[in-house]
């Protein structure tokens, strides 16, 4: 990779600059933080330093992903500490949005700046040519708008916007950049008013809020039809407002109609509802904070239970939220033939809404995006839209979502009548295709490094497939395991497929790389089915003992073994991650052995891993007391950089930025470890620990006490199988009792862990 960006500049320390700066810290970037000098302080740098005190504050689930990357930030301000900039290689504007005070600002940069490094501004009000308006030549080739989504450490979508005179080599650095070490998806936009989420999405919000209104919805309604068969957030669109805030929202909008054109379809929408204005002069602003008041109210009872209000927009009183008794909005995502097919008024406001979105959308190409594919990935991943406009009207068809706007005489884009009422998405000669804007099908793009599950389904790249997983060949003699259960759960039949595919993989010389793409990589053992059998000690001892078989087949496979999670990771679906011979994570991973929350502990060799890795990261002194400060407090990582600081993955272990370059990752790191799997080898004695303040009385006593003598055999030599005998053993006398089993069910019912 040739990016070249090691230091990164970013002024302006509100919630996305600070947010931005701690992710390309994240990323492994050196990065300077300034603002301005508030008004008589004593600490000149309060208003970037309380914005990292803040992060730091927040933990690996705020904007630093763990303590390495927080080291890597620095902070100033503007008056004295512009020379800071001087060998930045990017550096990034995130300041008001007003262009008299943007441009007083890149004429100080210009001057401190070295040659070659990029400037961007995060605007997305403020076309690039009116910023450039004025400014030098070396400026202008040198200039870019980089518009993150907030919050920039989860929001992967960035949209970047090149002018006249931009070097394509400033984009093409800060787009790897952004791609690989900030794990963004880039989108190459036009410099055109809102660029393309959020010309799209506000056009989107207005009229969705406008519809649901002319149309005679409750806010219920609406929501329903919004969230569900359309797939657009599961706030809806109101619970959407509240979320964006509804004292801000007017001003964006405001902002996007006064910069289009009056012709512009936005036109008749780019104005504030009078009941929006009554509820900002009332002080319902929606959620801010703790505080919930907008188009849904949410308090608490007397006896301290949350209720959910939505308002009256008559008389701006709150009423109890009631479900939509609406038929359509009972349909599933992705059932839009049968809601526009809907004679009930859900099905009437979702071709309202539909019917000029879909065309909206459609008259963007290429006016604002190049392609598609573009605008699809912009509004799934700016505005999480489960399906994008094209998708959308694949799905409805073309030729009957064209057909219907004539008839009722309404806008067709030039591209949909250019689309002839074909699909705008085919797969072709074994290649993804899409409609281009001459009516044409092209490929679609993919950059170099990402592969998904998709790719190898049109790839017939399945070997073998059963109840519990699917086995996918990655070739150069690598395979791919995916577990298919319900929440990835490790039930005794996907155990005894894990062993199997081992057999396999050995048989045929392949490794193996454990990967899916759902929000849970592994949830471990069914508790719900551990609870309804924990009577049977047979059952319970055959279960557990087995997982440990296979997870100790898996460490010791003659073939190499990595997982690659991504999302979340419970229970034995960390202990599996710590069998295998080595983890490529994605950065956004949450992981832990949580088990004490539901009155056991790790059964599968979870003590016995964690205390390996803290050895390595803690020294044989503090192995015990570390492993039994992460168990014993069910602690879950922030993140991958904090699951090494937990000792959940070893310092050595892979770490992807970016989620579609996972797979392909941990396919490489696969093929690297040929030859280096693990033997077996006496593991070195931990240092005897004193005993730790123990709960003094109740369940949670014996517990912490079983957790804490779970680990003594690791102070002898060669110690892993004596370990593993002794979690077996305490599992398994731990699991029966009355207080454990007590803890499962709260949990299953709560989602809460009890403290009995």
């Amino acid at each position: 990779m040739t990016h070249n960006i090691k230091k990164v500049g970013v002024i302006g320390a509100g919630v996305m600059g600070a947010g931005i700066a701690a992710q390309a810290a994240n990323g492994g970037a050196e990065v300077v933080l300034l603002d301005i000098v508030p008004d008589g302080a004593e600490d000149r740098n309060a208003i970037a330093a309380g914005a990292k005190a803040r992060f730091l504050k927040a933990g690996a689930n705020g904007g630093f992903m763990g303590q390495e990357a927080a080291a890597r930030l620095s902070v100033g301000n503007t008056e004295d500490n512009m020379d800071l900039l001087a060998d930045c290689d990017w550096i990034v504007e995130v300041i008001i949005e007003r262009l008299d005070i943007k441009q007083s600002l890149f004429k100080r940069i210009e001057e401190v700046r070295k040659d070659g490094s990029v400037v961007s501004s995060n605007t997305s009000t403020i076309p690039l040519a009116s910023l450039m308006e004025g400014m030098p030549q070396r400026l202008r080739e040198n200039f870019i708008v980089t518009h993150y989504f907030n919050p920039p450490r989860h929001m992967r979508l960035l949209e970047i916007v090149k002018g006249e005179d931009t070097e394509q080599s400033c984009v093409d650095r800060v787009a790897e950049f952004n791609d690989i070490h900030m794990g963004k998806t880039v989108i190459h936009c036009a410099d055109r008013p809102g660029f393309i989420a959020n010309r799209l999405g506000v056009f989107w919000m207005q009229a969705s809020v406008y519809e649901a209104q002319n149309t005679g919805l409750s806010i219920e309604e609406a929501d329903a039809i919004m969230s569900g068969p359309c797939g657009y957030p599961s706030t809806g669109i109101f619970g959407l407002w509240d979320l964006c805030g509804l004292d801000l929202m007017p001003d964006v909008t405001a902002s996007l109609g006064s910069l289009l054109p009056e012709s512009d379809a936005f036109a008749p929408y780019a104005k504030v509802m009078p009941s929006v204005t009554a509820m900002v002069e009332k002080g319902l602003h929606g959620r801010k904070g703790r505080v919930y008041q907008g188009f849904y109210r949410v308090t608490k009872s007397d006896d301290g239970k949350r209720i959910k209000e939505t308002i009256n927009l008559e008389n701006l009183e709150y009423r109890p939220v009631e479900k939509s008794s609406l038929a359509s909005s009972q349909l599933k995502k992705g059932q839009l033939k049968e809601l526009l097919a809907s004679t009930d008024k859900g099905g009437a406001y979702g071709w309202k809404v539909l019917s000029q979105v879909l065309n909206y959308a459609s008259t963007l190409i290429p006016d604002v995006a190049g392609d598609i594919t573009s605008v699809d990935k912009a509004m799934k991943l700016g505005y999480n839209w489960a399906f994008g406009p094209f998708e959308m009207i694949d799905l409805i068809g073309t030729k009957a979502f064209v057909e219907r706007l004539e008839a009722e005489n309404l806008p067709v884009s030039d591209f949909l009548k250019q689309a002839d009422g074909r699909p705008l998405y085919i797969f072709e000669d074994g290649i993804n295709k899409c409609m281009g804007a001459d009516g044409n099908y092209q490929p679609i793009e993919k950059a170099d490094g990402i592969l998904l599950l998709s790719d190898l389904e049109q790839q017939n790249a399945l070997v073998e497939a059963t109840d519990t997983a699917n086995v996918w060949d990655l070739g150069d003699d690598v395979w791919c395991l995916e577990f298919r259960t319900k929440m990835n759960t490790l039930p005794r039949e996907l155990l005894e497929n894990i062993e199997t595919i081992i057999d396999k993989a050995e048989a045929q010389n392949k490794a193996i790389v454990l990967y899916n793409e759902g929000p849970v990589f592994a949830a471990g053992a069914n508790l719900a089915d551990l609870v309804e059998r924990v009577s049977d000690k047979e059952f319970v001892h055959g279960y557990i003992s087995y997982g440990q078989k296979v997870f100790m087949k898996l460490k010791y496979a003659k073939v190499p073994v990595v997982g690659a999670p991504a999302g979340r990771a419970f229970g034995g679906g960390v202990e599996i991650l710590m069998h295998c011979h080595a983890v490529q994570a994605h950065s956004e991973l949450y992981i832990g052995l949580v088990e004490n929350n539901v009155g056991i502990l790790p059964g599968w060799g979870g003590t016995k891993e964690l205390l390996i890795r803290s050895m390595e990261s803690f020294g044989a002194e503090n192995a015990i007391s570390n492993a039994y400060k992460v168990i014993q407090g069910a602690m879950v990582s922030g993140s991958a950089m904090h699951a090494k600081e937990l000792c959940y993955l070893r310092q050595s272990d892979g770490i992807t930025m970016n989620r579609d370059r996972l797979l392909l990752d941990a396919k490489e790191l696969a093929i690297s470890l040929r030859g280096k799997t693990r033997t077996r080898e006496v593991l070195p004695a931990v240092a005897e620990c004193a005993e730790p303040d123990f709960a003094t009385d109740g369940y949670q006593a014996t517990l912490e006490r079983v957790t804490f003598e779970t680990m003594l055999p690791a102070q002898q030599e060669d110690w892993e199988d004596a370990l593993l005998a002794k979690e077996l053993e305490n599992v398994i006398s731990l699991c029966v009792t009355p207080q454990a089993i007590e803890r499962m069910q709260h949990m299953l019912k709560t989602g809460k862990p009890l403290k009995n």
